[in-house]
């Protein structure tokens, strides 16, 4: 999947990823799609947790080796 804007907080425990994918996000455009890449086990539930209740779209998250990569869609 492609992405318009990575994140990488790999190596960060919580809440770093979720940290850096808001900040991110928010300097994100409608539409633009970011990828966070995280190593925290927690990610992708707090992700999605967080996604939902701000109103942005989970696309997808995989787990490659140890890194989880998860693909945000910023609302609009």
């Amino acid at each position: 999947m492609e992405a318009d804007l990575i994140v990488d907080a790999k190596f960060k425990s919580c809440p770093g990823p979720l940290l850096a994918l808001a900040e991110a996000v928010s300097k994100a455009k409608p539409k633009q799609v970011v990828r966070l890449l995280a190593t925290d086990r927690a990610a992708p539930s707090d992700v999605r947790e967080w996604a939902s209740s701000i109103g942005h779209r989970l696309l997808e998250v995989k787990k490659v080796g140890d890194v989880y990569e998860i693909y945000v869609e910023v609302s609009s």
